[in-house]
């Protein structure tokens, strides 16, 4: 499993605005790229936000990185200023609360 968390810094005010386009109008496109698995959005505080999405491999995590790019600069470049803090790679330790 391969992740990918890309983090942006915002207007505190617009992170709920920000939050409700991801979902409504990003998510869908993420949920198509093959190996998709999950996908969070974080609320950080103080205007940052993060996003976390997971995939089988690792070329699913990089075409939601380059989807991203193009999307973001599209849609919320008014948001976000500045590129982008990505950090991508393998999931090697894995936890789950057993019931």
């Amino acid at each position: 499993m391969y992740l990918s968390i890309r983090r942006y810094k915002t207007d505190e005010a617009y992170v709920g605005e920000v939050m409700k386009l991801v979902e409504d109008r990003f998510l869908p496109l993420i949920g198509e790229i093959p190996g998709f698995i999950k996908y969070y959005g974080v609320d950080c505080g103080d205007g940052l936000v993060a996003f976390i999405n997971f995939f089988e491999d690792e070329g699913g995590a990089e075409a939601s990185n380059d989807i991203a790019s193009v999307w973001v600069k599209e849609n919320l470049a008014n948001y976000f200023p500045l590129p982008a803090d990505i950090t991508a790679g393998k999931v090697m330790v894995k936890g789950e609360r057993v019931s």
